[in-house]
């Protein structure tokens, strides 16, 4: 027998959690399905940072406003397309300074991460700081049986997390979000299966009615006046992957520990959604180590290390923002082996700044046995070892340590922007991100364009309505988060952009009501 619902949330990640919220304080009766063990998705490993402009904890850093936010995405994203749509970029200015107050009108302890720009501050509209919020730490015990059921560092990839003395806080911003959002879904009577696959959806009055759940081996209905979809993307589905991405591509470069693997998309364009951007992806480089992808975003910033390719050239601005910087990967790769590249630093890098899983100073043996890094006394054995071309990397280590000597540099200004000067250390330096390479050893990791998750999806508009091809929409049907097209096309506007939008688009998903129209 079916089960009815006013609303099914698919997912109980961040996104998931929050529509269940704001959906039940509404009345409705909402259920949230989740294929994994544990509730949290992937937000809640990752440092929860949230892309929120116009909102009113910043108020007394920085001036902003939704004009600002607007002109700032019209000078970042260009011409509208299908999935960026004037419409989807002015719900998302509109709502996000109502959701950030909205959060700490619900004891979500968001604050302003200080001194973090926008990725392209220097935007008409953009901010040195103020837009970039994080969450509080939580007392995981306030969770009860469900603190066992919250994702974090301690569950090795995914399984329960048995609390011990002295780890009951959350480990993350993410977790901490996570788990806020948890507490009131459960705490307010939202319904939470775990371990519960959604396998179809149910065709209902010209749209979607509803899902069906493989809950302890038995397929169930669950009829729905409306469904979100924030299930995630398709990082982990290495078909797709090779079908959509940019080639080369391996799912073992995603940062996402999610297991999103694009299931709910086909089934969404069964039922006739349509889709954009499927070739785009949250772009980072990365390195490999342990057995998984490790963001360079901290590192290739300090001063003391360059990125080269396979012919030892630099090719582009290594401090540049995550998503900027991966596409640099791939686009110096159509004339140059660039997959993978090479990150190079000198000892003083090595010894201050913590790289993969490895924190500054530290560098585990088996990691050199296992050539996850490589360690040389002089940048001629270093480019042997690695298997660049010597005569470049030497080149482009002497003219690169001219311009750290010089505070500038002439060929791609590392250090100049905002956002470069931000990320790099500022002691003394006349330029934050510029510092020599020469002092030995010489260390380098193997880089390569990675992701935190995939970018294309469900095709949405500013309700997060599913639509069709023909541009109507698919009634019952929304979509948040990794499973809908990004409105960020080809750019990201701030750390924490993909959450941001994410949570935006759920809080737009659970207050839309189809009478509306």
């Amino acid at each position: 027998m079916a089960t009815d619902f006013d609303l099914v949330v698919v997912g109980a990640g961040a996104a998931g959690l929050l529509a269940a919220v704001a959906s039940r304080r509404l009345g409705d009766r909402v259920l949230v399905v989740e294929a994994d063990a544990v509730a949290g998705g992937s937000t809640a490993l990752t440092d929860g940072r949230l892309w929120l402009p116009a909102n009113h904890l910043a108020a007394k850093l920085a001036a902003d406003s939704t004009d600002d936010a607007d002109a700032y995405l019209e000078a970042l994203l260009g011409p509208v397309t299908p999935e960026s749509s004037a419409e989807r970029r002015s719900a998302y200015t509109r709502t996000a300074g109502k959701l950030a107050r909205w959060l700490t009108s619900s004891n979500v302890p968001l604050a302003v991460v200080r001194s973090v720009p926008d990725h392209q501050p220097d935007l008409a509209g953009g901010k040195a700081q103020g837009r970039v919020l994080a969450t509080q730490s939580l007392d995981r015990r306030v969770l009860g049986e469900w603190a066992e059921r919250l994702r974090s560092d301690g569950d090795g990839g995914g399984g329960l997390r048995r609390l011990l003395p002295g780890r009951r806080p959350t480990q993350t911003p993410g977790e901490a979000l996570a788990g806020h959002l948890l507490h009131r879904a459960t705490a307010n009577g939202v319904e939470v299966w775990l371990d519960s696959p959604v396998v179809d959806l149910i065709a209902g009055e010209d749209g979607v009615g509803g899902v069906v759940v493989r809950r302890e081996g038995t397929d169930t209905p669950v009829t729905a006046s409306r469904v979100v979809l924030a299930s995630g993307g398709f990082e982990q589905n290495q078909e797709l992957r090779e079908e959509y991405l940019p080639l080369p591509t391996d799912a073992e470069w995603s940062t996402s520990t999610a297991p999103n693997a694009g299931d709910l998309l086909g089934l969404a364009i069964a039922h006739g959604a349509a889709t954009a951007g499927l070739d785009e992806a949250w772009w980072t480089p990365v390195m490999l180590a342990d057995g998984r992808a490790w963001s360079l975003d901290e590192a290739r910033g300090k001063p003391h290390c360059l990125i080269v390719d396979a012919a030892g050239d630099r090719f582009f601005d290594e401090s540049l923002p995550a998503n900027t910087a991966g596409r640099a990967l791939y686009e110096r790769s159509r004339g140059m082996r660039a997959v993978p590249s090479f990150l190079v630093l000198d000892n003083r890098h090595r010894q201050s700044v913590p790289l993969g899983p490895w924190p500054a100073g530290t560098t585990p043996k088996k990691a050199l046995e296992a050539g996850e890094i490589v360690r040389a006394h002089t940048l001629n054995d270093l480019a042997q070892a690695l298997g660049v071309d010597r005569a470049g990397l030497l080149g482009s280590v002497v003219r690169f340590n001219g311009f750290a000597g010089k505070g500038k540099d002439l060929d791609f200004s590392r250090g100049e922007s905002a956002w470069s000067a931000a990320s790099g250390e500022h002691a003394g330096r006349r330029n934050a991100s510029l510092g020599k390479v020469d002092k030995q050893p010489f260390w380098a990791v193997k880089v390569y364009p990675g992701d935190s998750g995939t970018k294309g999806g469900l095709l949405i508009d500013a309700r997060s309505r599913v639509l069709r091809a023909d541009g109507t929409a698919l009634p019952g049907l929304y979509a948040c988060g990794g499973a809908a097209a990004s409105l960020f096309k080809g750019a990201s506007p701030g750390p924490g952009a993909a959450l941001g939008a994410a949570l935006v688009e759920a809080f737009l998903a659970a207050t839309d009501r189809p009478a509306d129209g």
